[in-house]
């Protein structure tokens, strides 16, 4: 099951390997995260994934205690993004143009034979959520934003409004008005 502490073990290991990260030539860095019983395997290390964990885990936490660690990695995140603010950007960039690949060719697939990639959205929406993620350290990425654009207007024209996708837990912190394609399912 992904709870809080599913997302915060990823943190957990991945903000160590960091600053190493940050000062290679690597899109993606494996990181061992052991996971519990039933729970799914771990992503790679990117800007992205990382950035999607500590939302996630943001939108998990509900106790006191789990607010403040929360706070504490978002604190330290923001260190590390300061301090490394030209190779993180580098990153971000990197990931961004990955991404909207992987997120137009999923597109183009479901458009083509939507019967047979229905059950793949749920996952695959992760990536439109990290795009939007990572607008947010790169905003200037204008050609991967209108490409995003240009794939949101075609997902539009397919969208049934609809529940969260995602665990209900964290269902407030990704509101509908932001975060639509996270609210239903395209027909």
């Amino acid at each position: 099951m992904v709870d809080f502490n599913y997302e915060i073990r990823y943190i957990k290991a991945t903000l160590p390997e960091m600053e190493k990260y940050l000062q290679s030539r690597d899109l993606y860095r494996l990181i061992f995260v052991p996971t519990e019983k039933g729970e799914p395997p771990y992503p790679t290390l990117t800007i992205g994934t990382f950035l999607l964990a500590l939302e996630r885990a943001k939108g998990f936490s509900k106790t006191a205690a789990q607010q403040s660690q929360w706070k504490k990695f978002a604190q330290e995140t923001d260190h590390l993004r300061n301090r490394w603010r030209q190779a993180w950007l580098d990153k971000a960039k990197l990931d961004a143009s990955s991404r909207i690949r992987r997120w137009q060719d999923f597109l183009r697939e479901y458009l083509q034979k939507p019967a047979d990639q229905i059950d793949r959205y749920v996952y695959e929406a992760r990536h439109r959520v990290i795009l939007e993620l990572l607008r947010g350290e790169n905003p200037d990425l204008r050609e991967v934003w209108d490409t995003l654009q240009q794939l949101d207007q075609r997902l539009q024209e397919r969208w049934i409004k609809g529940d969260f996708i995602w665990e209900s837990e964290i269902q407030a912190h990704f509101p509908a008005d932001h975060f639509w394609y996270l609210w239903g399912k395209p027909c």
